[in-house]
C-alpha cells in the first residue's frame, strides 16, 4: 500500500492567542465585580439591622439652609380692637365732637397715614420732640466721638415769668427740647432774622420757647442771637414743633393757664417764622373737655400729606385740624386758614375731676404708627386711637400717671411693633409711708399686651413733682440695639454711703425685660436719656440731671466716661446737631448759675 503524505498541523496565529486572553480577563472582572456586589449587599443589611434607615439625600438637602428673617412688616399689620363689651366692663365711652356737635361717627376726608419714623420729614434737623412720628431720636446726623468730653462753648440768658395764679417759673422746663434747623437756601431770605444770616450758607437756628414767656433764637454754631426773642407772655414747658415740609412755621402749646381776651385757659399756637408773630390758636378753656384744667405739653405732629396739625391736651381732650397752609416761596409770604376743630375725648371708671380720683389729661407727645396714635394718660390709661375715624381700638392699663411719650420700635422678625414707656407714683392704690411703685413697661401695639416690665419703688413726691419716670426711654440702635435705656426720679438710691431720694439710670434688655445695670446718684433725672451714635455706630449716653451736671456714660456698662457741670438744674431733654447739643437750665440748686440756654461741644 502506497505511503500516504503526512498532513500538516495548522499553526495558531498571534491573534487568536490574543483574544483568548482578553475573554479571560473579562470572565474573570465579571467575577470579581460579582463577588465585590455580594460583599456591598451583605454589608448594607448588615448595617439595617444595627441602624434605621436613612433617607437617601441630594446635595441640595444635605446643605441647611439659613432661616430667614423678614426686613419689613406685613402690609396689612394693624392693632387688633378691643370689644365692646370689654371696654363697657371697664366703664370707657369716647366722643366726638365735629363742628361744636357731637356726632355718633366720622370718616376724614382725606385719610392720614404716617410712613416709618425716617419718612416724617426730610429737613436738616430736629423738628419735633423726640424727632419724628415715632419719638425715637433727639439727635441729628453723625457725632464724632474723638476725646471722649464735653465743653461748654456759648450761653445765652434766659428770665423768669410770674403768673398770678402759678407762682414764678424760670429758664426752660419739663421736656423743653429745642427745636434746631438749618434752613433751606430758598426759605433762608424770607425769614425773620437778622440781615446777615438770610444769605449765610448752611445757616442753622436753634429755636427755644422758654417758661419766662419768650421764644429765644440762637445761631447753632456760636449762640449769638439771629432774631430778637418773640414774647408770647405766656408759660411754655413743653417742646415745640416746626413744620416737617420746611415751612417757616412754629406750633407751640402753652404749659400753664394765663388770661387771653377775658378767658383763662391754655391755647396752642401757630407762629409765622417770617413775620414773628402768632398767626392762629386753638384751646382757651374749651368747655367740650371733663378737666377744668387747660395745658398743652404735648408736642404736636403734623401730617404733610394732609396739612393737619394732631395733639392733645392736658384736658383729656384729642384734638386734628386741617390747617390750609398756603406758602409762597416766591413772595415770602405764609398763612394758615384753619378748617373746623376735630376733638375726640373720653372718660372710663375712676376718672374725675378732683384730687381723690384718676385724672384725664395727656402730657407726653402722641406717637403715630400708620393711621394710629397711641398715648398713655395722667389716669393710668393707655390708649390706641384710629385717627381717621376718631374711634377708640383699645385701651391698656397702665397702673398709673404716664408722662413719657410711647417709642415705638419696629420688630420685623417678630413681625409685629412694640411700645416702651414708663409711669410715676401719683394716685396708685397701696402707696403706703409716701412710696408707691414705678413702673417700666414693653407694650405689644399691636395687642395693647405686656411683653414685660419691671417695677420700682419710688416717692409720691410733693405738689409740684412725683417720683418715678418723667421721662421718655431710649429704644437702642447699632451697637446697643439689644438695650432699651429708662431714668427716674425721687426713687431710693445710695449715694456716697447716704440713702436719699436720688436719681437712677437703668438699662434692660429689650427681649426679655431683664436689668443689665444700672447708675445711682443723687441728682433726680427729668431729661429724657439722649445717646449718640459715632460713624462707626458706636453709641454714648448723655443724661442731665436735677443738680445741673450732665455726663457721658459707656450705654453697655452704664460707667461714666465724662462729666460738665452746667451749673443749675437740668430738666429739659437736649437736642444733638452733629456735634453740638443744645440744652436749658432751669437758674435752680446745682452750683446757682442763673438760667440759660446752653451750647456744648462734644468731642
Amino acid at each position: 500500500m502506497a505511503q500516504q503524505p503526512k498532513r500538516r498541523k495548522k499553526r495558531k496565529g498571534g491573534k487568536y492567542i490574543i483574544r483568548r486572553v482578553l475573554l479571560l480577563l473579562i470572565l474573570l472582572g465579571l467575577i470579581i465585580g460579582l463577588i465585590v456586589l455580594g460583599v456591598k449587599q451583605i454589608i448594607k443589611l448588615f448595617d439595617k439591622e444595627i441602624q434605621p434607615e436613612q433617607p437617601e439625600q441630594t446635595a441640595e438637602a444635605v446643605q441647611e439652609e439659613a432661616p430667614v428673617i423678614p426686613t419689613e412688616l406685613p402690609a396689612d399689620l394693624a392693632p387688633v380692637p378691643m370689644s365692646e363689651s370689654a371696654l363697657s366692663a371697664k366703664g370707657f365711652t369716647s366722643d366726638i365732637m365735629l363742628r361744636r356737635t357731637a356726632v355718633e361717627s366720622y370718616s376724614r376726608e382725606t385719610p392720614i397715614f404716617f410712613g416709618d419714623d425716617d419718612e416724617y420729614t426730610s429737613l436738616v434737623g430736629i423738628t419735633t420732640f423726640g424727632g419724628n412720628n415715632y419719638r425715637n431720636t433727639f439727635t441729628y446726623g453723625t457725632q464724632y466721638v474723638t476725646e471722649k468730653r464735653l465743653t461748654r462753648t456759648w450761653e445765652m440768658p434766659t428770665g423768669s415769668f410770674t403768673s398770678e395764679q402759678n407762682g414764678t417759673w424760670t429758664g426752660t422746663g419739663w421736656t423743653g427740647m429745642p427745636i434746631i434747623i438749618q434752613w433751606d437756601a430758598s426759605v433762608r431770605p424770607h425769614l425773620g432774622v437778622y440781615e446777615q444770616y438770610k444769605n449765610k450758607d448752611g445757616f442753622t437756628e436753634v429755636i427755644y420757647p422758654a417758661m419766662d414767656g419768650y421764644i429765644y433764637f440762637a445761631e447753632l454754631s456760636t449762640g449769638s442771637a439771629t432774631r430778637d426773642p418773640m414774647y408770647l407772655g405766656v408759660v411754655t414747658k413743653g417742646t415745640a414743633t416746626l413744620d416737617p415740609r420746611g415751612y417757616p412755621l412754629l406750633y407751640t402749646g402753652q404749659g400753664i393757664p394765663s388770661t387771653q381776651d377775658g378767658t383763662f385757659g391754655s391755647w396752642v399756637r401757630v407762629v409765622s417764622l417770617i413775620e414773628n408773630k402768632v398767626l392762629w390758636d386753638f384751646g382757651g378753656a374749651d368747655p367740650y373737655a371733663y378737666r377744668s384744667w387747660q395745658a398743652y405739653d404735648c408736642s404736636p405732629l403734623i401730617d404733610a400729606e394732609t396739612d393737619t396739625l394732631i395733639t392733645a391736651g392736658e384736658n383729656g381732650v384729642l384734638y386734628s385740624v386741617k390747617l390750609n397752609t398756603v406758602y409762597d416761596g416766591t413772595a415770602g409770604t405764609v398763612s394758615v386758614a384753619p378748617g373746623n376743630l376735630e376733638k375726640y375725648r373720653y372718660t372710663l371708671n375712676g376718672y374725675g375731676d378732683s384730687d381723690s380720683r384718676k385724672w384725664w389729661g395727656v402730657e407726653g407727645s402722641l406717637s403715630a404708627f400708620k393711621n394710629y396714635l397711641f398715648f398713655a394718660d395722667n389716669g393710668g390709661t393707655l390708649q390706641c386711637v384710629d385717627v381717621n375715624t376718631l374711634e377708640t381700638v383699645y385701651i391698656s392699663d397702665v397702673f398709673d400717671d404716664s408722662d413719657t411719650s410711647c417709642v415705638i420700635e419696629e420688630s420685623p422678625g417678630d413681625g409685629t411693633v412694640y411700645l416702651y414707656l414708663g409711669s410715676e407714683v401719683d394716685r396708685q392704690s397701696g402707696i403706703s409711708g409716701g412710696v408707691g411703685v414705678s413702673i417700666h413697661r414693653k407694650v405689644n401695639a399691636i395687642t395693647g399686651e405686656t411683653v414685660w416690665k419691671q417695677e420700682w419703688p419710688a416717692s409720691v413726691g410733693d405738689t409740684s413733682s412725683n417720683g418715678g419716670t418723667m421721662t421718655t426711654p431710649h429704644v437702642g440702635r447699632g451697637s446697643i440695639a439689644d438695650i432699651v435705656i429708662f431714668n427716674q426720679t425721687l426713687v431710693p438710691v445710695d449715694a456716697q454711703g447716704q440713702s436719699v431720694y436720688g436719681g437712677r439710670i437703668v438699662a434692660y434688655d429689650k427681649a426679655t425685660g431683664q436689668e443689665l445695670w444700672r447708675y445711682e446718684q443723687a441728682g433726680g433725672y427729668w431729661s429724657s436719656p439722649v445717646v449718640i451714635y459715632d460713624e462707626k455706630d458706636t453709641a454714648y449716653l448723655i443724661q442731665c440731671d436735677g443738680n445741673g451736671v450732665m455726663r457721658m456714660h459707656d450705654p453697655r456698662t452704664g460707667s461714666v466716661i465724662c462729666e460738665l457741670d452746667l451749673g443749675s438744674r437740668i430738666e429739659s431733654t437736649p437736642a444733638v446737631f452733629n456735634n453740638i447739643l443744645v440744652v436749658g437750665t432751669r437758674g435752680q440748686y446745682g452750683r446757682g448759675e442763673s438760667q440759660k440756654i446752653i451750647g456744648v461741644l462734644i468731642k
